[in-house]
């Protein structure tokens, strides 16, 4: 067998898996068997001989440790070696592996030249042992034919050991080196001596009677340094006791492989992490610790670093949300069983979102770890301080009461507030809305305290921002975010289950304009678990609040297409349809891609009968990007109006600004035109405007008659509202 040609036996559940270690083994020219469960493995193992067995620790029925148990049986670790396929970096699994008797371990998925670099020093020590144990037979033989009562033991063996007479560890470097010469392979004695691993022999004082080639080397001593020295002494020195404590369980279980990972030392003081195997040769006081040492340094650290990296926030270095959540589930329990109390707090920048906007994300992300800063140097120590989620950190005050958590908190937020940000030579002052719940032993889960602190924090927003709000059941916004959480779980129940509904109701012209055929809105609706309507007032501030807003309308746009493609009847007669876009949508690059692609679906026939609604509000909040987004569709035939105009402070300043179609005149001054002359003024000026600038009028919420004619007489263009028509669900207008 040579390296490259080695069998192997590969046992997974996964058959991708499965299929990828025997394609890729393969290419490398490995045989390869695969088995999908522990008794496969068995029975392959009955009808072949393998050297080496790659092994799942986590399958279905027998797991890989108990296949693992059997394999030893059968086989020591030199005969078959098993490396260990691991789904995770889990220390308590791979320990207990490792101590079943498996020679190394692979966290999967992983990189195919670590499994090759490990599956190829696995075989390489399974041939040097297989040389070994063959020299040793010859050691014996000529021990014997010199000396007719010593015998020297293969490994495992209870023969009697050779006798060292009370050699000294120098005398027996001499006897070693003399039968070296005499009686072994001078070819072997270089492998050895070269073999890309450190291999020491030491006396069951500990101390180092041999040490190869390679090994002196690599620990950069020369081999005088080490001949007669304690073993121990070339381990780092705060592992030293460890080693020594490792070293006396090879003298206390002789009968078995005993393998560890510990730092070495270097002779230039530097250390190394290395994977050690060790086992006794003989009895008493001559037995000898034969060890070889395989460098693991750079697997280790990249081991720390990945998982430093799945604890921690890569921008600000904090722990995670991950991490957050653990040590709060660990009090939470503490919390029931010991009647502990603790505290947690939610704290959000109030002005991340304004400097990261305005000034860029190298701004946001500067603002961040600056803020991780100051907080740091005001939490205890033994605090779990957190990023949570974009501009939110989570407190994790463990044995700490709500007071004196609260005087902590107040410390951080006045802290922020007097913390200079500066970016681009301007300083920018900052704050923070803070919420804190207790966590005793009324506290029910993770998800509830989280959902309880992040209440507490939009409540302190809500009151004005740049505060902390200890969570209250009994508080009025508490309950009202409460209430917005819920509707958001409800809301992704309903997209999942497609319980969302669309309605259309008319809009007509009023006034000289005639009628070019039906001109409607796409209205959206919600079914309740029950089956019963639910309004869009109920769930669409939740949406916004939970970023749901542009789901819905991806969902609307698509729906409402889709229909007029399909009743082509309806489609005909369409002058124009009304669909409403979110503030989300509005500044939301993604959903414009998203409608372009579906009008590139539709064509330009259907393009041109749509008319995007969006609200004053969300116009304004960034001109530049509303015009550049009215722009790319108005460039595909398609129109828009403001939605609500006249609600806003500074309506008539941005119109201009605007390259609408029409302007949808605010409800609230439409209800009560015909008996209120502000209302009616409000309206005539909004009209007047937007006719000056070549935009069409329409007056929402037109209930009655009265409305209607005082409309007509100041010339609105538009009207829609119950005396016009009502919302039809698009099921019943197709029957029309």
């Amino acid at each position: 067998m040579t390296l490259s040609t080695a069998s192997i036996l590969a046992v997974d559940d996964n058959a991708t898996i499965r299929r990828a270690i025997a394609m890729r083994l393969g290419a490398k020219g490995y045989n390869v068997i695969t088995a999908e469960n522990g008794s496969q493995a068995l029975a392959a193992l009955d009808k072949h001989t393998f050297d080496l067995m790659l092994l799942d620790l986590q399958m279905p029925g027998m797991r890989g440790d108990e296949v693992l148990k059997l394999v030893r049986d059968r086989y020591s670790d030199t005969e078959l070696p098993v490396i260990m396929l691991a789904a995770s970096d889990d220390k308590q699994d791979i320990a207990k592996t490792l101590a079943l008797g498996a020679n190394d371990y692979v966290i999967k998925p992983g990189d195919l030249p670590v499994l090759l670099a490990r599956i190829k020093t696995q075989l390489s020590l399974r041939s040097t042992a297989w040389r070994l144990h063959q020299h040793e037979l010859t050691i014996t033989h000529n021990t014997r034919a010199h000396n007719p009562r010593a015998h020297h033991p293969m490994v495992g063996s209870q023969q009697p050991t050779v006798g060292l007479d009370g050699l000294n560890a120098c005398e027996f470097e001499d006897m070693w080196s003399l039968r070296h010469d005499a009686t072994l392979d001078r070819r072997y004695g270089l492998l050895y001596d070269n073999m890309p691993m450190t291999c020491f022999t030491l006396n069951c004082n500990f101390e180092i009677i041999f040490a190869n080639r390679f090994g002196v080397q690599f620990l950069g001593y020369g081999a005088h340094e080490l001949r007669g020295h304690a073993g121990v002494e070339f381990y780092a020195e705060t592992d030293q006791a460890l080693a020594l404590e490792y070293l006396q369980g090879v003298l206390d279980q002789p009968a078995r492989v005993h393998r560890w990972e510990i730092r070495r030392r270097k002779r230039n003081g530097t250390t190394r992490w290395m994977r050690e195997t060790a086992c006794l040769l003989g009895r008493g006081a001559d037995a000898l610790i034969l060890m070889t040492c395989e460098d693991i340094d750079d697997t280790y650290k990249l081991a720390e670093k990945l998982a430093y990296h799945a604890a921690h926030d890569e921008l600000t270095g904090l722990a995670n949300r991950k991490v957050l959540e653990e040590r709060l589930s660990r009090v939470i329990d503490s919390a029931h069983a010991e009647q502990s109390q603790h505290t947690l707090a939610i704290v959000d920048i109030d002005q991340f979102k304004i400097i990261n906007d305005t000034c860029g994300h190298d701004a946001g992300d500067a603002l961040l770890k600056q803020a991780a800063r100051v907080l740091s140097n005001v939490v205890r120590k033994r605090d779990t301080l957190a990023r949570v989620g974009g501009d939110e950190f989570g407190v994790l005050f463990e044995d700490c009461s709500l007071e004196q958590a609260r005087d902590t908190v107040e410390a951080a937020r006045e802290a922020l507030a007097t913390y200079p940000f500066e970016w681009n030579q301007t300083v920018h002052r900052i704050s923070a809305s803070v919420g804190l719940v207790r966590i005793d032993a009324h506290c029910d889960s993770v998800t509830a305290a989280l959902s309880m602190a992040d209440t507490a924090c939009y409540a302190a927003k809500d009151a004005g921002r740049n505060r902390s709000h200890v969570y209250c059941t009994d508080n009025a916004s508490a309950v009202n975010h409460q209430g917005q959480m819920r509707w958001a779980t409800r809301i992704n129940d309903a997209l999942r289950d497609n319980r969302f509904e669309l309605s259309l109701q008319p809009i007509t012209p009023i006034g000289d304009i005639r009628s070019l055929g039906d001109h409607y809105e796409f209205l959206l609706r919600m079914r309740d678990e029950c089956g019963n309507i639910v309004m869009p007032g109920e769930f669409l501030p939740a949406a916004e609040r939970y970023n749901l807003a542009s789901t819905l309308d991806r969902w609307v746009i698509h729906h409402a297409l889709n229909w007029l493609r399909t009743n082509p009847h309806l489609l005909q007669r369409l002058h124009l349809c009304g669909i409403n876009l979110s503030g989300q949508s509005f500044g939301d690059d993604g959903v414009l891609r998203s409608i372009l692609d579906e009008l590139d679906q539709a064509g330009p026939e259907l393009a041109g009968k749509l008319c995007f609604e969006v609200t004053e509000t969300a116009a304004i909040s960034d001109i530049v990007h509303a015009t550049r987004f009215i722009r790319s569709l108005k460039s595909r035939g398609c129109r828009f109006a403001l939605d609500d105009f006249g609600s806003g402070f500074s309506s008539f300043a941005y119109l201009k600004s605007l390259p609408v179609d029409f302007v949808k005149i605010d409800g609230g001054f439409v209800r009560e035109i015909a008996r209120n002359s502000v209302d009616l003024a409000m309206v005539r000026s909004i009209n007047e405007i937007g006719h000056v600038m070549g935009m069409q009028t329409i007056a929402e919420f037109v209930e009655n008659r009265d409305i209607l004619d005082v409309l007509r007489e100041i010339g609105v263009d538009y009207a829609q509202g119950y005396e016009i028509g009502r919302p039809l669900p698009i099921t019943e207008f197709a029957l029309l």
